[in-house]
């Protein structure tokens, strides 16, 4: 068996490979320390921005575990005596009834705001409306009106009707404030649903009712839960109609920021930062919950609007 000679060309062809793959591996791996310093990088900054917002929490917390003056006296977060004397007085002033008020207000006015502005909603995305721009901006207008310029007359007209101290004389003016806000968020998500599947569910016997509750909202659960939760917190954190129609009786109405911002300290005559930063931490610990909970949902709703389908 004789052996083939290579070539002149061959050999040159892998000299050139030759010179080619270590150079190919040096780019490999300089490829490789970049993308590591990127993820790294990334990681760090991800890092910095989680623990920025994640301290106030923090402090909140370590705050509302100290007991004495040293919630107000102390710098060092860790700096004892801590203990569960915050949280115990914050359940000892009722607090519990406070949570019930504002959860079935912002129940009540949730549900309310989903019901009607779905219903205006849809209208507005449907119906062959002029200037229908105009008008969802004039909504927006509305949603955007201070609330504080109404407390005076709708304070005389409440204890003209017997509306002060009661869950009735809060959602109400809760559901007004907050529809126009919500037929503007609800209106784009159902103008991205194809009208095509409404007018068959028509064609094949359904009434137009029908149709809105048996095509478009289901399609539309996305967004409506995304504005629930906007609705829902923007009533659970709502001062100053509490303030002014419920200042009083937490066994009534008396909402959950303005038992906050009437608690007394732990002990008489002691300023009650750590009571109110515990009935803080009481009330935002549920929120997180539902949020982390529900998340995939909130960015669903919030993105499905983006693109018209």
């Amino acid at each position: 068996m004789t052996s083939r000679t290579p070539t002149p060309a061959q050999s040159a062809h892998e000299r050139a490979l030759g010179r080619v793959a270590p150079q190919r591996q040096r780019d490999q791996r300089a490829a490789a320390r970049h993308d590591t310093v990127w993820v790294w990088g990334k990681t760090a900054l991800l890092g910095v921005i989680l623990f920025w917002c994640l301290f106030p929490f923090l402090w909140l917390i370590m705050t509302s575990l100290k007991q004495g003056d040293r919630a107000l006296n102390s710098p060092n977060l860790f700096q004892g005596p801590v203990g569960v004397q915050n949280y115990v007085a914050v359940f000892a002033q009722h607090f519990h009834l406070n949570l019930r008020n504002s959860l079935i207000i912002a129940g009540m006015t949730t549900l309310l705001c989903v019901g009607i502005g779905s219903l205006g909603a849809y209208a507005l995305a449907r119906l062959p409306l002029k200037r229908k721009l105009l008008l969802l901006s004039g909504i927006l207008a509305v949603s955007l009106f201070p609330p504080v310029a109404l407390v005076p007359p709708l304070y005389e007209a409440w204890r003209a009707i017997g509306l002060l101290n009661t869950w009735e004389g809060l959602y109400l003016p809760y559901t007004a404030f907050t529809l126009p806000l919500t037929i503007f968020l609800l209106t784009t998500f159902f103008a991205s649903i194809p009208k095509e599947l409404g007018e068959a569910a028509i064609v094949d016997g359904a009434t137009p009712f029908q149709a809105f509750s048996k095509v478009a909202f289901p399609l539309a659960a996305p967004g409506v839960f995304a504005a629930a939760i906007i609705i829902f917190v923007l009533s659970w954190n709502e001062f100053l109609l509490a303030s002014t129609f419920a200042p009083r009786h937490a066994a009534i109405a008396q909402t959950v920021p303005v038992a906050i911002a009437a608690f007394t300290g732990a002990v008489e005559f002691q300023r009650p930062i750590g009571t109110i930063t515990a009935a803080c931490v009481v009330v935002t610990i549920p929120m997180i919950i539902v949020a982390l909970a529900f998340q995939k949902r909130i960015v669903a709703g919030l993105t499905a609007g983006g693109v018209k389908g």
